[in-house]
């Protein structure tokens, strides 16, 4: 092997692993917890523990691309137990958030990086319906609120995906994109049908009157259950669901919110991508999730003319 060439995998090798040290050194650790923490679960536990239940569901399917990268033959029978599994899962979920390093340790080691993201991220997301479903005032004391904790998640800007709105082509614009939809097309809807059930608790949650958003919950889980109840024809997403079209009510109170939300949900399917496509190999699988990762972060990235950019 020519000197040249030995150099520039040693440089490249250095800059991956600084990137994965950076990644470790970001803490997605929000301290002092809120004081609504983890209290929408309290009102709603069927719901609550379906969140939980797919944050497992998430890594589980990451770890088995990667441990099976290569070695699925039949990606038709590969995709029916994983979609076994995991409503298995779904159906006896657990009761708190189960530690990802526990499911998915090779997933996790890879994606240093992707995975603070989404941590901080999923703390986000739960704040925010913890708040939305505990506030007594349902005005201007609730929209504060939100907005404190909106706030200190874009503090620590190492881990903070970025809440300028995206266009799709960051989901599908990269030379590996579609992979997972194409190989695995009903997970795929099971994965959309979980961001879309997650997306209309916080529209439910926006209802002015207890027994409205108590009734609304209730509705938007019933109809989660729909979606999964026969892939793939059950599930008639043609793109990912989004934040502001799905929940006009909530994104119309606090506007920057969505993008953050839809910028975290794409993330998931380009990290899918990445470990599906034939196009990336092992060695590039590290490179890829840091690439795109800070792509995720960077708000001039795949910028849309049509985000809300000057909008408190």
């Amino acid at each position: 092997m020519k000197i040249s060439n030995i150099i520039r995998i040693f440089v490249l090798s250095f800059l991956v692993s600084a990137g994965a040290m950076n990644a470790a050194s970001a803490e997605p650790v929000w301290y002092p917890l809120p004081p609504e923490a983890y209290k929408f679960g309290q009102r709603y536990p069927d719901a609550q523990n379906l969140l939980f239940a797919f944050d497992y569901g998430h890594a589980l399917v990451y770890e088995r691309l990667l441990l099976r990268r290569g070695t699925i033959p039949n990606p038709e029978a590969f995709e029916k137990q994983l979609i076994q599994d995991v409503l298995k899962i779904l159906k006896n979920p657990p009761h708190i958030k189960v530690e990802e390093q526990d499911i998915a340790p090779n997933y996790v080691f890879t994606f240093p990086l992707t995975v603070n993201l989404f941590d901080w991220s999923h703390m986000l997301h739960q704040f925010v319906l913890d708040i939305l479903a505990t506030s007594v005032d349902r005005g201007d004391g609730m929209k504060a609120r939100v907005n404190e904790i909106f706030k200190q998640y874009k503090a620590n800007t190492p881990v903070v995906i970025t809440d300028q709105c995206k266009t799709m082509l960051f989901m599908d614009g990269h030379y590996f994109s579609k992979a997972f939809r194409s190989q695995y097309p009903s997970f795929n809807l099971l994965i959309w049908s979980y961001h879309w059930f997650q997306i209309k608790l916080y529209e439910a949650l926006m209802k002015p009157a207890q027994q409205e958003r108590d009734v609304a919950v209730n509705k938007v889980t019933q109809k989660f259950w729909d979606l999964l109840s026969n892939l793939p024809d059950s599930a008639d997403f043609d793109m990912m669901p989004e934040t502001a079209v799905e929940a006009p009510t909530f994104a119309a109170m606090f506007p920057r919110i969505p993008s953050a939300f839809d910028n975290n949900h794409m993330l998931h399917d380009i990290t899918s991508d990445i470990l599906t496509s034939d196009k990336v190999s092992r060695d590039q699988i590290r490179t890829e999730a840091v690439r795109v990762s800070r792509m995720d972060q960077d708000p001039a990235a795949f910028k849309s003319a049509k985000c809300p950019a000057d909008k408190p």
